[in-house]
């Protein structure tokens, strides 16, 4: 009996380190799937892939469908920028990359200088009564970040007969703006490999809107796919984005036409995979 005791203690107390962050009080003691870490995928042999495509495509935070990720008390961009610049104790800090190619890594000190900029000053010097421009560093905001760049795999896995996607890294976008103050677009901050990134995903709660008492992480937010984004890129011999391509440079609506056929390409080849 005290055995039987002693192992239902033991089982509790390792249930009560598995959860996720609480941020709020809960009135009953709540735990989360998998004890909060992440679902492996499955192996995945060269042997068995018969069809690959590699698919960019964009995240909006401020689409209905992914206010989730804009939570207040837990939004992603702080949950990645903290990730890359200082880490997690428990889940390690991830490796930023300089581009989607994922070969050249960058230190903190560089993803800092690359966020921060600097703003023109007058500063008004009352002995010679003359004012001279003075650039002074202002610090990145990360929730400035609204968006992010997801680069995924669509592969066809002939073993299980299935056609998924796998999302190989993310890149949170940032405003480039010049020290005039002029904005110069959107580009990547940092890339971060998604399979450094999901033991960290699976700590993170994120909002469930249909329901306080189901516990929903991050990690299986991005894997169950419950989010809206558009295509921006597929591998092409330019390695070039839609927008950016020749015969769509000109013409913005052309560009999301491309983007929808893109879409549906990989929704009638997954349908066409079988017969009925």
């Amino acid at each position: 009996m005290q055995k039987i005791l002693l192992i239902i203690l033991t089982g509790l107390t390792i249930q009560s380190f598995s959860q996720l962050p609480a941020f709020e009080l809960p009135s009953y003691h709540r735990a989360i799937s998998n004890e909060g870490r992440p679902i492996p995928h499955r192996y995945l042999g060269e042997s068995h892939v018969k069809f690959s495509k590699r698919i960019h495509r964009i995240i909006d935070g401020r689409q209905k469908q992914n206010k989730n990720i804009t939570w207040p008390k837990n939004p992603l961009n702080t949950i990645i920028w903290t990730a890359v610049t200082k880490g997690y104790p428990e889940t390690g800090q991830p490796v930023a990359y300089r581009n989607d190619s994922l070969s050249s890594t960058m230190t903190v000190q560089e993803v800092y200088a690359k966020a921060s900029d600097s703003i023109v000053v007058p500063i008004y010097d009352p002995v010679t009564q003359s004012t001279t421009n003075t650039l002074v560093p202002n610090p990145f905001d990360p929730s400035t970040i609204k968006k992010f760049r997801l680069m995924e795999d669509w592969i066809f896995d002939a073993q299980h007969s299935d056609l998924k996607p796998r999302i190989i890294a993310i890149a949170p976008l940032y405003n480039m703006t010049s020290q005039s103050g002029v904005p110069l677009g959107e580009a990547e901050l940092f890339w971060v490999k998604m399979d450094e990134l999901r033991p960290i995903l699976a700590q993170q709660e994120i909002f469930n809107k249909r329901n306080d008492a189901a516990r929903l992480s991050y990690d299986h937010w991005f894997e169950m796919r419950l989010f809206a984004s558009h295509i921006v890129k597929e591998s092409n011999v330019y390695d070039l984005d839609i927008a950016y391509q020749e015969v769509f440079r000109d013409d913005g609506v052309e560009a999301l036409l491309e983007s929808d056929r893109i879409k549906n390409d990989l929704f009638v080849m997954e349908h066409d995979l079988w017969e009925y």
